[in-house]
């Protein structure tokens, strides 16, 4: 896999073999599109990542873990088309409490489940990563191999590669990095430079998770089940060691595990490493009682992963990633993209957002042609289309709302649920103009840089940013469990005006997006 010379010119060269590097591999293959996956890692999808366990069970995830159907219908749709099954997460509805670590838990009811609807893929999300993997031949696929620098050619890109002591150059038509944008700011020497405006906007993005460790404790049954418990906590007091606990049993609970995400920030966690296992039993012993302790710890630190996470990562607060749009542009005269999670519009950081990156660059990579003159069905199917992801919009603000307080993520709720849903409406718009493609050829396709039919698609839009902050306000205003966040109940002027901002930045961004499917198509037909 490692040890064959690079290939000549391929048409396309990704680093990076996380979820998103693997789903634009294997569609771009489908296109009849050479492709060289490369990693620095010795194995594929980077943080999309299982743990053996040393039974005869799946792997544990020692990454992403949970999706969300109707909010992350990307994921959803892979996981059909690859015939993967995925179960409910456990979450009877309820949470135990722990305040003071000379106090005993209290168990507090969660409306609705403290997950909302989560799911998880049977077998890990390792069978999610080699089910991808099998349709990539060997020679598509270069692990092991760092990407030290980035140079511009005329007509290529040339990548500057470690592998095994020794420099290799790779020269691909254009080029995808789906790396944690970090990263690239850090370790990856660009030639010419990147513009500043490019170059803050990589070191801005947070890398989701990087400085995080997660526990699995793997046990003989599901004794906190026979109690009465769902297996979630919080922990929320000065001395905790896992912050959050959660069932990470499997479908039927033949395997039986509790998992846990460290309270620790890395430093702290480098220097109690010896005696976190005894910290870690301690603690689950204060939730669940003495049955807790001694169970197979399987710890991952993602901190100490350098192809993860980054010195900014590392030493500042974990934080949700919003990518600016520069990072969704082609550079280099469309032989330069972005990709990974991080990028995401929608999604970002999560399984969703690596897909939502993966159909984004694609669009891309390879425009499809323009229709056939005269589909008179096209325009009347869209306008239907959208007017049920309109009808739908207030619906998801609340799925995502509710995910927010569930996960005791109270920041500024109002303005991340909205971008999130206005954002999912749009990625879902884009692959809908692609889907129906209305004829775009003829003289009059393009005017100024702008296509025809740009103003037509984005006209069943008009009005919906309103509409969708007021049915927000609305909801809020009725809301219990906002009772307790009044800016968010009752937002002042200056907060309006902020969500309203970003708002208009959304939109702006899809209709350029729009426009630019719609220009390319015109050029590949």
């Amino acid at each position: 896999m490692n040890a064959a010379p690079l290939p000549a010119m391929p048409d396309v060269a990704i680093v990076g073999a996380g979820l998103c590097g693997l789903v634009l591999a294997r569609a771009l293959r489908a296109r009849g599109q050479t492709v060289v996956l490369v990693d620095a890692r010795d194995r594929l999808g980077g943080r999309a990542h299982g743990v053996d366990a040393g039974d005869a069970g799946p792997p544990l995830d020692a990454g992403p873990t949970w999706f969300w159907p109707e909010t992350e219908p990307r994921i959803a749709a892979l996981l059909d088309e690859l015939g993967l099954a995925s179960h409910a997460q456990h979450d009877p509805g309820d949470a135990l409490w722990l305040t003071d670590p000379n106090r005993e838990p209290q168990r507090r009811d969660e409306p609705g489940g403290v997950h909302q609807s989560a799911r998880r893929i049977a077998g890990g999300v390792r069978a999610l990563v080699d089910a991808l993997a099998a349709g990539l031949p060997a020679q598509a696929l270069k692990l092991q191999h760092v990407l030290r620098a980035v140079h511009d050619q005329p007509g290529s890109v040339e990548l500057l590669l470690e592998h095994a002591g020794r420099t290799q150059r790779l020269r691909a038509r254009r080029v995808v990095l789906a790396l944690p944008p970090r990263l690239l700011h850090e370790a990856v020497v660009f030639s010419p430079a990147l513009p500043a405006l490019l170059s803050d906007a990589l070191a801005e993005v947070p890398t989701w998770m990087a400085a995080q460790a997660k526990a699995v404790v793997v046990y003989g049954r599901a004794f906190w089940r026979e109690a009465g418990h769902s297996g979630q906590a919080f922990v929320r007091h000065a001395q905790a060691v896992l912050g959050e606990v959660f069932d990470a049993c499997d479908a039927d609970a033949a395997r039986a595990a509790l998992g846990g995400f460290c309270a620790l920030p890395p430093a702290l966690r480098a220097q109690f490493a010896r005696g976190m296992p005894m910290l870690i039993d301690s603690q689950l012993a204060q939730l669940y009682g003495p049955q807790a302790q001694h169970g197979a710890l399987h710890w991952f630190d993602w901190a100490d992963d350098p192809w993860a996470c980054s010195a900014a990562d590392r030493e500042g607060p974990m934080q949700p990633p919003q990518a600016d749009p520069l990072l969704r542009r082609a550079h280099w005269q469309g032989r330069l993209h972005f990709g990974g999670s991080e990028t995401a519009a929608h999604g970002a950081g999560h399984m969703e957002g690596a897909l939502d990156a993966a159909a984004r660059v694609l669009r891309a990579l390879v425009p499809q042609p323009a229709s056939a003159p005269q589909q008179p069905a096209g325009a009347p199917r869209y306008e239907t289309a959208v007017a049920a992801l309109r009808e739908a919009a207030p619906r998801h603000y609340q799925r995502h709302l509710t995910r927010l307080l569930a996960a005791q993520d109270t920041d500024q709720l109002t303005q991340r649920a909205l971008l999130a849903t206005v954002e999912q409406v749009y990625s879902a718009a884009l692959d809908l103009a692609g889907e129906l493609q209305p004829s775009c050829t003829g003289a009059a396709a393009a005017v100024g840089g702008r296509h025809a039919l740009t103003p037509a698609l984005l006209a069943p839009f008009e009005g919906w940013n309103q509409a969708l902050l007021q049915a927000a306000l609305a909801f809020n205003a009725g809301s219990c469990a906002l009772s307790n966040f009044p800016q968010e109940h009752r937002p002042d002027a200056a907060l309006l005006r902020a969500i309203t901002l970003d708002l208009a930045a959304a939109w702006r961004e899809f209709a350029l997006a729009l426009n630019d499917r719609l220009m390319a198509a015109e050029q590949a037909s």
